[in-house]
């Protein structure tokens, strides 16, 4: 009798915490995804419950440790965690303030009570009685394994990871990742020719060589989003100095999308420096960091252009050390090159990091290329109080939302510092200062973070308006602005740069173009399924259980929902970029360990 309490308590504890994970996690309910789960779960507790009756207790420590890793890691990243993310272990330190910030009650609700089950543990082994003979265990036995058996189909289905979860559940979710990963990636990634690409010619001559031979200034800035612009937080300016910008001498792309992997900014930085796409479940600079790419540092370059890439944090961060040198630059200064002299967040502040980073303009040849990526407005956007000058409410007040406003609006002041600054070195006039969002700051699948956004744009806070990120190219002496309303996305970046410095784009594989003089489209990653797109006119996202025909897309003006065969173009355009940057980044990896094994 105390072994059926004792197991009952342990089941009904692992249901709780499921339904919290769902709760407090995905956006919406998935009643297939959470069936499956508790599945799962009943599954494993009668399989321990029957035959390894001593190890309940770790079965349980199992899974409460699974619940709280995936909640905190969703809460940062919108999915869930992969085994080939131990990779990224190094680099857990650099990003435990992020963490930090989620270990909030519903994150340690998911371990809080161990101790209590270990009294209630040491309890039930004592008045273990002896085992039952295993003759009379057969049958349930022969139960578990059929029942496991029924479930071996879905893993012959070639789901990619996240779409498994949103079909099976959490639980299979992580008994499958191990199989894809050794399976079905393995597969996909040994595809031995690239297919034939045509790099981009020159098609229109619209903003060509505005801004031949000046100097070129890329801020690379952290977490802006395009919503943020021109709009006021109860009648104050939140990013006063880049609306500054769009009003004078700038071209100004409104409808500019991130198009990032796991890796985040350096994602950012690896589709925008070489017009590629990201491997998406896993950042670009740990894979290809070593490959030596033909992409806009290297275009420069030959453009006679001397390359330096400045960043307040340490070099080994995201591996840019080496992926600098990767994508040719010829000098890089980070955390340890740098006058530590005032700490933010992750790294050296954005003030800091403005005024020294001018200071090695100075002394640089020229033209020059100069990639300065800030840090200041990182998640979870927490400043000292003495830096905080925007009067929230006081709901708002300690809120991701609250504090992302603050951050951004400090950014903001240390980009209009920054501008001072180049005007005062002489550097301002001969000078082009290009500015965009790496990735949004604020998700929708953090449901506070919906919610509180949702509120004060006076709409519903969607992917697409997250995803939205501004690029500005200011030309000083332009005599005035020009918005340009062409979708695109982060892979547009160097077509788009290389255009108004009036240089061709003659890199050996290029799957952006110019948006200056191209068409409207964007293919989505990682934060909506592969294939998922935008193209002006029509919104399409591929279903999370990666079936075309159950996926969904509308009229983008009209918002009238369209049958998915409506869509079929967009959809291969979309995987048809994806697959000719895997296949050639591919090409090139294989190249690399071929040359490294001959040795």
């Amino acid at each position: 009798m105390k072994k059926k309490r004792y197991t009952l308590l342990l089941y009904v504890l692992i249901c709780v915490k499921l339904f919290l994970f769902y709760l407090f996690t995905v956006g919406t309910i998935k009643i297939q995804s959470m069936v499956s789960s508790f599945l799962w779960c009943s599954l494993l507790v009668v399989l321990f419950a029957t035959f390894l009756e001593k190890q309940q207790f770790l079965l349980y420590c199992v899974l409460s440790g699974m619940f709280i890793v995936d909640y905190l890691y969703f809460q940062n990243f919108g999915s869930l965690p992969s085994i080939k993310h131990l990779l990224l272990l190094p680099q857990l330190p650099k990003v435990g303030s992020s963490i930090k910030y989620f270990l909030n009650p519903v994150s340690l609700s998911f371990v809080a009570d161990i101790p209590l089950v270990v009294f209630f543990d040491k309890r039930y082994l004592k008045g273990l009685s002896q085992r039952e003979k295993r003759a009379e265990k057969f049958p349930l036995l022969l139960m578990v394994l059929c029942t496991a058996f029924a479930f071996f189909p879905a893993f012959t289905e070639g789901l990619k990871p996240m779409q498994f979860f949103n079909k099976y559940g959490l639980v299979a979710y992580h008994i499958y990742d191990p199989v894809y990963l050794l399976s079905f990636e393995k597969h996909t990634a040994a595809a031995p020719n690239p297919p034939v690409v045509q790099t981009q010619r020159e098609t229109g001559k619209k903003f060509f060589g505005i801004a031949q031979n000046r100097n070129v200034i890329v801020v690379q800035f952290e977490a802006l989003q395009n919503v943020l612009l021109r709009r006021t937080y109860n009648g104050q300016p939140v990013t006063p100095n880049l609306n500054a910008l769009l009003e004078k001498n700038s071209i100004y792309f409104s409808n500019y999308f991130q198009q990032t992997g796991a890796g985040n900014t350096a994602d950012a930085e690896f589709v925008s420096l070489t017009s590629l796409h990201a491997p998406g479940d896993r950042p670009a600079y740990e894979i290809y960091g070593d490959i030596e790419l033909d992409g806009l540092v290297r275009a420069l370059k030959r453009a006679r252009y001397h390359t330096v890439a400045i960043h307040g944090n340490t070099k080994s961060f995201w591996n840019r050390d080496r992926a600098y040198v990767s994508l040719g630059f010829d000098e890089f200064f980070g955390l340890e090159d740098l006058n530590p002299d005032d700490i933010v967040g992750m790294g050296l502040s954005d003030f800091s990091l403005y005024r020294q980073a001018v200071e090695i303009l100075k002394k640089l040849p020229r033209p020059f290329f100069a990639f300065v990526v800030t840090l200041s407005s990182h998640t979870p956007f927490i400043l000292p109080e003495n830096l905080k000058t925007l009067q929230l409410d006081a709901r708002h007040e300690n809120t991701l939302f609250g504090n992302y406003l603050q951050a951004i609006n400090y950014a903001d002041r240390a980009f209009g510092y920054f501008l001072q600054l180049l005007k005062a070195a002489g550097l301002y006039e001969n000078s082009i200062v290009v500015v965009y969002g790496d990735h949004a700051g604020l998700y929708p699948f953090n449901k506070e973070s919906k919610q509180l956004m949702s509120e004060w744009l006076k709409e519903e806070y969607s992917y697409l308006t997250a995803l939205n990120v501004p690029l500005i190219i200011h030309v000083p002496g332009l005599g005035k602005s020009y918005e340009i309303t062409t979708v695109g996305g982060q892979v547009d970046f160097t077509p788009t740069l290389l255009n108004v410095l009036g240089l061709k784009c003659d890199l050996k594989v290029c799957v952006g173009r110019d948006l200056c003089n191209g068409d409207d489209f964007v293919a989505f990653r990682y934060h909506l399924p592969d294939g998922s797109f935008l193209d002006g006119s029509r919104f399409f996202t591929v279903s999370e259980d990666g079936r075309i025909a159950n996926s969904t897309g509308f009229d983008a003006n009209t918002k009238e929902s369209l049958p998915y065969y409506e869509f079929l173009d967009g959809y291969k355009r979309a995987m048809k970029q994806i697959e000719v940057s895997r296949h050639f980044l591919e090409s090139l990896r294989g190249t690399v360990t071929e040359r490294v094994e001959t040795r």
